[in-house]
């Protein structure tokens, strides 16, 4: 038995709520006679547009209806198996593919990168946490979703591998703004002492 249903994609609709957001909170500022930095509103505003991107490509889409429980074909293609393909064909990789996994490296970390400038976290491990507490939520935002038929079954299975490489992706971004920062101080203190001797 095969079903038709329709995919959407999310990052459009998410990008209008999102457009929709900035205009109102400008113009609440221009009220407010209230200047926010506009530094921190842009890397505010595209931590979110990252955040919508990442939910796309994390579940792959959306259907109004609940897709058929009974339908096992599968007529699309997820981002895990998009990035395996030509391992596969060229390579024939026995375990998993080792683009998919440089591809979930990759996907987190910018993510650990926003938390940090955003949040300025003094303490390392809460960064990490809730890292970690990101990609966990992910996982189980898939698979509640999966479980409901809102998005295709054979996205509601987790990966061990890819989700390490997730939270790995997350945290190793969180260590780049923590050395940039230091070195950043670094010369700060070296510009500051330079100056008076």
């Amino acid at each position: 038995m095969h079903t038709n249903y329709v995919l959407y994609n999310i990052v459009p609709f998410g990008f209008l709520v999102l457009l929709v957001y900035i205009f109102i909170d400008v113009f609440l500022d221009y009220f407010r006679k209230e200047i926010k930095s506009n530094q921190r509103r842009i890397i505010r505003y595209s931590f979110l547009f990252y955040l919508l991107c990442l939910l796309q490509i994390k579940v792959g889409g959306i259907t109004l209806l609940p897709l058929n429980t009974a339908d096992n074909s599968r007529s699309f293609i997820t981002a895990n198996d998009w990035f395996g393909i030509f391992d596969s064909i060229h390579f024939n990789m026995y375990l998993w593919s080792y683009s998919a996994i440089v591809y979930n490296f990759l996907l987190l970390l910018p993510l650990g990168i926003f938390l940090c400038v955003l949040f300025h976290f003094k303490n390392i491990n809460k960064a990490i946490f809730l890292v970690i507490l990101c990609c966990l939520g992910t996982e189980l935002l898939r698979l509640l979703l999966g479980s409901f038929s809102l998005v295709p079954r054979n996205i509601g299975s987790v990966d061990a591998i890819y989700l390490l490489c997730n939270i790995l992706g997350g945290i190793i971004g969180i260590l780049i703004v923590k050395i940039f920062t230091h070195i950043q101080m670094k010369r700060k203190d070296k510009v500051y002492n330079g100056s008076f001797n």
